[in-house]
């Protein structure tokens, strides 16, 4: 009976906060919406994005006259080649003659000399143009991220116009769809134009209107057809005009002759022939709903709840982005954060290119900084979120791009380094993949590529997925290679650190310079570059001699170092200017993205960054801001990054459209506070999965469901109330032992593949994920189903067993008994301590069942059995292993072994009488599954399987014994 309640109150505690999650879930539908009670004129912050990958839309709005800015991710400036230096690895000894003798002013002069101008910029397409003609009234305008659709209706003539715009991924189209509450009012002249000067716009029958362009070496092609429902579709000069339809559709695509960065052969003509041929088969709804389906799978994973909104939760949006330092409105923040994921989905896609400093929104022929590729954080930073944000198909494009950039980075390190091997990226690359350093003494910083191979590691601990890290190991391994080849000693301190020289801190100096050796930021790159692929050479068995050069020369990287302010140094030498505000604070890439700084593992240097934090200081562009919430999440404090929040948020940093302004606008920011709003909610570096670490006090009460760890995990559901942890449910992907951390508490729970695994608020398990392990029966040590303190650790030979145990310190296992019973109970265990110790066997209850004494043995893998009697009622159960003892390590484990006489596998030829004689059959969860005549034991397995059981193992009972009978 009290089985049964207990059973009844976790089921009723689980309902509970199932309703509560789907209450909490259960948002308006206005609470993803962005909108608007006026047109964003010729404001291109004000206007709306929208994108599938392959091309981007910036929609205005205007009631007489809509534009749609137009881009397509090849349409670049400058063509295929590189920008590498041939002279470059001949000046390499006197920039290192120089800086090593402190002549930073000549070493600035050569290290200037390798740089180039020879990098492309992003390009517009041009822009779709919508003449209807008329004004209106009742005005408004929005985006929809639940649909990935922007819409703009008003009311004319008594008559409300509705127009509906999306990027529709699988159809590889913009979709532009115009209504109205009347029939045959709709009319107007679509026409297309761009800024470059080779272009010609021509018509293609009476619906279908073609613009060719060129941008240097790059060809384009719009094509769109509109099709009407009702009126008349005619072409014009340079336009198709509808009259007096029902409702009106265009379809648009855009495509160029780029194959590849050294390919650009393709026909565009051919290409939008073909797309809108097959996409002009569907109707409207037909591509809406095919939108649809792509979109929502994806940006449905996540589900973001942060507390009651604002009472000007509704407001338009621009007064929300004004309001928000005083209203401190969670929707505003849950609109941003969905903004962001909404932003990635749009402009990163596979097949497409990867998001570039404005994604893939632009409508200048000079953007600010190219609109590039900027490798010394930007790029990575529009990542960061990809794989805790659910999103890892976003990722492919930056994947395909390292490969791409892989070719052209083995020239450069050949050409500017001198290397044999390997390949390196500097500060920027564009659309043919250049990597060569620009701009100035600067662009020579040469761990570009090291920071974009992390990324590779990062998704495969996310996804812990083999094939993707075999097919991809090779950047990694590449990245490592070019360090291993370029490294020198430095001879200053002593100790001949290996150091990269010539580099810089980005775009911070020290003196006045740039050029310098061996900065913080270099080195913590590079030891993540070396361990990552040591790692994963080791999982795919592959390049032992290359593990050991690594594992020899990561020793020899200089470590982080604590200068006289207490900052953590950002220089080989201590340069540091405490009142520096400067918006890059490269030298904590340590504390995140990496995970080399902790404040539970290295304190000494969690507290030197957060005071090069506090230094610094939290004003920043909004891109800083961002990667500042990350660092304060890491340093768990969330206040502090909710403060930065609350920064990032307002006008100075928030665009009207939400675009994050630098200023000018600059896409990272989006993605970056993604990232770091994840990380204030959960963590999960270093193998354990930390839960709200650096939860705010404004976000006392909320809940987050889809958001990724690492390790193969979806968290299903996390919620809090009151400031505290209500529940979390965690699914396994690949199984393995999940190590969960809350607010000093700590669980290890073992799971299998697929499996999800419940706790509350004190991370107390409200399920179990894997199955009981049916007595009698030996069980490995590491099987365990929930921990705490032991680990996991290899023998000589390779086989893992449990150890560092300390007293207190536990192992729960889930075992089966299908009757009531006594069993030796054995264990194999080791100890070099000074003194006996003891495991002791609780049950659930915590009642005391056994007690194995454990003496010295001459080594830890110096196994010995220790043996004590235990009974066991019937039926799954879990008992606790309990670890005792006086010294710091007490034991190793190897295995736990239950047996019993009154319980073992039937031997052959037993005889139970000479007659047949009835059994009761059980499965070894003790379920009845019937009973049938047997003479004897030896007849079992297969008389059984006679009778239809299948391979298994069964529990067969008589009048005097019970046995366990395996079927084959």
């Amino acid at each position: 009976m009290m089985n049964k309640l207990i059973r009844f109150g976790a089921a009723f505690a689980l309902t509970f906060t199932a309703l509560a999650v789907s209450a909490v879930f259960a948002a308006p539908e206005s609470s993803h919406v962005l909108w608007y009670n006026s047109d964003a004129g010729n404001t291109f912050t004000d206007a709306l994005p929208i994108g599938n990958g392959y091309m981007g839309g910036m929609v205005y709005g205007g009631v007489s006259k809509d534009v749609i800015n137009l881009n397509e991710g090849t349409v670049w400036n400058s063509g295929p080649g590189n920008n590498n230096k041939s002279d470059g690895a001949s000046k390499l000894s006197a920039i290192r003659q120089a800086l090593f003798s402190g002549n930073y002013s000549q070493a600035e002069s050569l290290t200037g000399s390798l740089a180039t101008y020879d990098i492309a910029a992003f390009q517009p397409v041009g822009d779709l143009v919508l003449n209807v003609g008329h004004t209106g009234t009742d005005y408004r305008r929005e985006l929809d991220l639940n649909t990935a659709m922007a819409k703009t209706t008003y009311k004319s003539g008594g008559v409300t116009y509705t127009r509906e715009y999306f990027a529709n991924y699988p159809d590889k189209v913009i979709v532009v769809h115009l209504s109205a509450s009347e029939n045959g009012k709709v009319s107007f002249s679509a026409s297309l134009t761009t800024p470059h000067k080779n272009n010609r716009v021509s018509n293609s029958g009476s619906n279908t209107l073609v613009m060719d362009g060129t941008v240097n070496s790059i060809k384009f092609q719009v094509r769109f057809v509109v099709s009407a429902d009702g009126g008349t579709v005619s072409a014009g000069n340079g336009s198709v005009n509808v009259s007096g339809a029902n409702s009106a559709t265009i379809v648009l695509n855009i495509a160029t002759n780029f194959k590849t960065f050294e390919d650009i052969s393709a026909d565009p003509g051919s290409l939008t022939t073909a797309t809108i041929a097959a996409a002009s088969k569907k109707t409207y709804e037909q591509l809406k709903e095919s939108h649809l389906k792509d979109y929502q799978e994806i940006f449905n994973r996540v589900r973001l709840d942060l507390g009651t909104p604002a009472n000007n939760a509704g407001d338009v949006t621009t007064s929300r982005v004004k309001n928000f330092n005083s209203t401190d409105d969670p929707s505003f923040v849950e609109l941003y954060y969905q903004f962001g994921r909404y932003l990635l989905i749009s402009c990163s896609r596979p097949g497409g290119q990867p998001a570039n400093l404005q994604g893939i929104w632009n409508r200048d022929t000079s953007p600010m900084w190219g609109s590039k590729y900027t490798t010394n954080i930007n790029l990575e930073m529009n990542y960061w979120m990809v794989e805790s944000a659910n999103l890892q198909e976003c990722s492919m494009p930056l994947f395909e791009k390292i490969k791409g950039l892989m070719v052209q980075g083995a020239k450069t390190a050949k050409s500017n380094w001198g290397a044999d091997r390997g390949w390196v990226v500097h500060h920027n690359t564009d659309l043919w993949n250049r990597t060569g350093p620009v701009d100035g003494s600067w662009g020579v910083w040469p761990s570009g590529a090291g920071w974009l191979s992390t990324h590779i590691w990062e998704h495969y601990l996310f996804t812990q997925d083999k094939t993707f890290l075999r097919n991809n190991y090779s950047a990694l391994k590449g990245a490592a290679e070019f360090f291993l080849a370029t490294l020198v000693e430095e001879p200053k301190s002593g100790n001949k650190y290996l150091v990269t020289a010539p580099s810089d801190s980005p775009e911070n100096t020290h003196g006045g310079f740039n050029v310098c050796f061996g900065p913080t930021m270099d080195n913590q790159i590079i030891r993540d570059v070396f361990n990552y692929t040591m790692e994963a050479a080791k999982i795919l068995g592959t390049d032992e001699d290359l593990q050991g050069e690594i594992a020899a020369a990561v020793k020899r990287l200089p470590p982080n170092k604590v200068g006289k302010y207490g900052q953590l140094m950002e220089w080989f030498e201590d340069w540091d200017d405490p009142r520096s505000d400067h918006r890059h604070v490269s030298h904590l890439y340590g504390l995140f993205p990496s995970s080399q700084i902790s404040v539970d593992e290295t304190k000494e240097f969690a507290e030197a960054a957060k005071t090069t934090l506090t230094q610094r200081g939290d004003l920043a562009t909004g891109w800083s801001l961002a990667w500042k919430i990350n660092l304060w999440a890491r340093l768990q404090d969330g206040d502090h990054a909710y403060k930065l929040v609350r920064m990032l948020l307002t006008p100075d940093r928030t665009y009207n459209n939400l675009f994050d302004a630098h200023p000018p606008f600059q896409i990272d920011g989006n993605f970056g506070a993604v990232s770091g709003i994840n990380e204030m909610l959960l963590q999960s570096q270093g193998g354990k999965i930390r839960v709200l670490p650096a939860l705010p006090s404004k976000w006392a009460n909320g809940s987050i469901s889809g958001i990724r760890a690492r390790g193969g995990v979806v968290v299903d559901s996390l919620a809090w109330k009151g400031g505290k942890l209500a529940y979390i449910k965690l699914t396994s992907e690949n199984g393995g032992t999940l190590n969960v951390e809350y607010a000093g508490k700590k669980l290890s729970i073992a799971t299998k593949s697929g499996s999800s695994c419940e706790l509350d608020g004190n991370l107390k398990l409200l399920n179990q994920p894997v199955e009981a392990t049916a007595l009698p029966a030996k069980i490995n040590a590491e099987e365990y189903v929930e921990m705490s303190g032991v680990e996991i650790e290899d023998d000589a030979e390779g086989n893992t067993n449990m150890g560092w145990i300390n007293d207190g310190d536990y192992a729960i296992y889930f075992v089966n008994s299908p009757a009531a019973a006594s069993y030796t109970l054995r264990a194999s265990v080791g100890s070099a301590a000074e003194n006996a110790s003891s495991i002791v066997v609780k049950d659930s209850a915590g009642k005391e069942l056994a007690t194995l004494k454990v003496n010295p043995t001459t080594g830890w893998n110096d196994w010995t059995v220790s043996e004590a009697q235990i009974a066991l009622p019937k039926g799954e159960q879990k008992l606790k292993f309990e670890f005792v003892g006086e010294d710091n390590f007490l034991m190793n484990v190897d295995w736990f072994e239950f047996t019993s006489d009154g319980m073992t596998i039937a031997p052959a030829g037993f005889a139970l009488d000479a007659e047949a004689y009835p059994v009761k059959i059980f499965d070894v969860n003790g379920k009845y599954m019937g009973k049938m005549m047997l003479k004897n034991w030896q007849d079992a397995p297969n008389k059984l399987k006679t009778q239809g059981f299948r391979p298994g193992r069964y529990v067969v009972v008589d009048k005097k014994s019970t046995k366990l009978v395996v079927v084959q």
